[in-house]
């Protein structure tokens, strides 16, 4: 944890909430995200994901996918098909 102050008040930033950041600090740098349906394509804009992301999954969820994010970038690889996977995984089970 680390102690931060905004506005005179301390403030505590948990492990939590720097994996919240990651993701949404890399989902900004993203295009909009087009999922295949049976209707057609849904476009998911990357603020929704990253709201979607945050609801659905749990907090070691949401950990394993910094790490798999951090371990995608060390090798200088694009994380966007990480993220169009995970979108279309949410977008099912959000459907059923």
């Amino acid at each position: 944890m680390i102690k931060l102050s905004v506005d005179n008040k301390p403030m505590l930033i948990t492990l939590y909430d720097m994996d919240k950041n990651y993701i949404k600090n890399n989902l900004i740098k993203e295009k909009p995200f087009k999922i295949p349906t049976g209707k057609g394509y849904t476009i998911l804009e990357s603020d929704y994901f990253y709201d979607l992301i945050i609801e659905v999954q749990s907090k070691d969820e949401i950990r394993q996918l910094v790490d798999m994010i951090k371990a995608i970038k060390k090798r200088n690889m694009p994380v966007r098909p990480l993220f169009q996977t995970i979108a279309i995984g949410l977008m099912y089970k959000e459907a059923i």
